[in-house]
């Protein structure tokens, strides 16, 4: 039976860039998400500022700076939703690569247990011959007494 080291070995690098895809969309969709969180604290800000001051001129320009700043939102909130996509892709191919490589690894196990079990039976078997062949021995040189 053939060892299966070298693709278990394969397998496990399969897994391990599965897994730094996968943590590059969550450093990714992170850096979305602190984009949203940032132009959310700068609308406060800029809501904040245009409390204390008056005029039209300010009001024209928050109604201008807010309505681009939704319009950033929904753009990155888009950006999300697609990256949740590519996350929960990413994930389920992971999953795939792991059992792949679990099911390569179990197959190894029983494959050694089996050669275990046969080294076991054969020196057992040898074992027995060596007893076998004592035992007529000694009946050899009692009936030759």
């Amino acid at each position: 039976m053939a060892d299966l080291e070298s693709l278990i070995k394969y397998r496990k690098h399969i897994v391990d860039e599965k897994q730094r895809v996968l943590s590059q969309l969550y450093r990714e969709a992170e850096q979305i998400e602190q984009r949203k969180r940032d132009i959310l604290d700068q609308i406060e800000k800029e809501k904040a500022f245009a409390a204390k001051e008056s005029g039209s001129a300010v009001a024209t320009a928050l109604a201008a700076y807010l309505d681009s700043a939704r319009k950033d939102i929904a753009r990155l909130d888009v950006m999300l939703q697609k990256m949740e996509k590519r996350i929960a892709d990413a994930q389920e191919d992971m999953r795939a690569a792991f059992a792949e490589q679990k099911k390569i690894e179990i197959v190894q196990r029983e494959r050694l247990a089996e050669e275990e079990a046969e080294i076991k039976k054969k020196e057992g078997e040898a074992f027995d011959e060596i007893a076998i062949e004592g035992f007529r021995r000694r009946q050899e040189e009692e009936e030759t007494s």
